[in-house]
């Protein structure tokens, strides 16, 4: 019957500790609202699809342009994958700092010999459950310092999610620019093939010499080896972009640049606030702030309602039990509290450092790509009407040396190569202006609303991530 009785009590005890935790315990539900408004904030929904998964991955859309090929990276890349796996960890952590707000139960077996047992030892069974009624704000900073934490990890996705970005765009860039030199160098090499070709007929007939038909011919071969150095440079950045892409196909993209893109460096300068380097620093200095909290309420003692009961698991007995509210503090711990909150005050002031430094950083990349925009614009109007005035003097040249003999042929070649030389900085130009753009939308955070994905939702990668194998999609 004492058994008995005694197992009613402890029923009772632990209804009591559940009870009062209960009453205690934060609205989870509503926490876990809030946490989803933010999530929602900081990184919208607007990733495209990830492919099918029937038994294999399905064929992913040919990648034709710019967006396709940003799409396609972000998609299936697995340092995005990683930096979602990030953020699903730490909301874990968080669901574990939560935790202590809820009550503990627990029990064992006590196996040691205590004085009195007169030879009828026998294992004794024990079972605790405590409830932490007040604790200064141990748990609360806990869970504001691992929340601090998941807005690190978050704004760390996004500024994965631009790296990924960048690297596709200016990878794609150095690919159409090479395409667009090596169409350049092969009709130099065709022009220059021409003029040989004249210079041969008119040596074959006496009308020149010898020298000027080994220049020529030296002429070509200089043509051909700047067109083979710019396939050289076309091959290693369609590798480079194919790496990304995940693919080992060759690689044909449109000659066309995104128009969201033209004006990145035009216009005020930005809101440094949404740049995700900054808002994992200020994400940083709320940890900071959160764990000087923590290290003072570590300081204070914690308020808990406990019950506890011990028994004999055979041979009867008297059981031991009881129920009560206690309060526990370490009186002396080598002045590790004051190292703590030290430690943390000066985290503190780091990260605020931390803050304008990120703030400072993206806006000098931003200053220094928009002012040679200006510079570039009008160097590239110069380069357009310098093709036009050396077309016409290498055909005024070619006519004066094959019909009046006024001009040499080393004058005819060079204005030859005084026209391609332009066309080649045009282009070069043209592109460099390009690129200017993308660091200019890259450091004011503008990369993902410029192709129309607003920050992919860490969620959906992390799905994506489980249902996909880590392999890059083969086309």
């Amino acid at each position: 019957m004492r058994s008995g009785r005694t197992i009613k009590l402890g029923l009772v005890i632990t209804a009591a500790v559940i009870q009062t935790a209960c009453s205690q315990t934060p609205d989870k539900t509503a926490a876990q609202r809030q946490q989803a408004a933010k999530t929602q904030m900081l990184a919208g929904s607007t990733l495209p699809p990830s492919p099918e998964v029937t038994g294999s991955i399905a064929k992913p859309v040919p990648v034709t342009d710019i967006e396709t090929a940003v799409r396609r990276v972000v998609s299936w890349h697995p340092s995005i994958q990683e930096a979602a796996g990030r953020i699903r960890q730490q909301n874990e952590l968080i669901a574990d700092a939560r935790s202590g707000y809820l009550p503990s139960i627990g029990g064992g077996i006590d196996l040691a010999a205590q004085k009195g047992d007169s030879g009828d030892w026998s294992p004794r069974f024990n079972a605790t459950a405590s409830q932490m009624i007040y604790d200064f704000g141990k748990v609360s900073g806990r869970v504001e310092a691992e929340s601090a934490i998941s807005g690190v990890r978050r704004a760390e996705f996004l500024a994965t999610v631009d790296d990924m970005i960048r690297e596709t765009v200016l990878a794609s860039v150095e690919v159409m620019r090479n395409a667009r030199l090596a169409a350049i160098a092969r009709e130099q090499v065709q022009d220059v093939s021409a003029i040989a070709e004249l210079v041969t007929a008119r040596t074959d007939r006496g009308a020149s010499t010898r020298s000027d038909k080994l220049q020529a011919q030296a002429r070509i071969q200089a043509a051909q080896s700047t067109a083979l150095e710019i396939n050289a440079e076309k091959q290693r950045w369609e590798g480079s972009l194919n790496s990304l892409l995940g693919q080992i196909n060759d690689v044909r993209l449109r000659p066309s640049f995104p128009s969201t893109l033209n004006k990145a460096c035009a216009g005020p300068e930005p809101a440094w606030e949404t740049v995700p380097t900054v808002i994992a620093a200020k994400s940083r200095k709320r940890e900071a702030d959160a764990r000087v909290k923590l290290a003072r309420a570590d300081m204070l003692p914690t308020i808990a309602l406990e019950g506890t009961t011990r028994m004999k698991t055979w041979g009867g007995g008297d059981t031991d039990y009881m129920v009560g509210v206690t309060i526990k503090s370490d009186l002396y711990n080598g002045s590790s509290f004051r190292a703590r909150q030290n430690a943390a005050r000066y985290g503190a002031q780091a990260t605020e450092a931390a803050i304008a430094v990120g703030k400072y950083d993206a806006q000098r990349s931003w200053i220094q790509s928009a002012s040679q925009v200006g510079s570039l614009s009008t160097l590239l109007k110069s380069l357009g009407s310098r093709q036009t005035m050396m077309r016409e003097t290498r055909d005024l040249y070619q006519k004066q040396f094959l019909d009046l003999g006024t001009r040499t042929l080393l004058d005819v070649l060079n204005a030859d190569q005084e026209l391609h030389s332009a066309r080649f900085d045009e282009i070069n130009t043209r592109f460099d202006l390009y690129k200017l753009n993308v660091e200019c939308a890259y450091a004011a955070g503008r990369l993902r609303n410029a192709f129309g994905l607003s920050s992919p939702s860490p969620e959906q990668i992390s799905a994506d991530a489980q249902k996909v194998p880590l392999r890059a999609p083969r086309t």
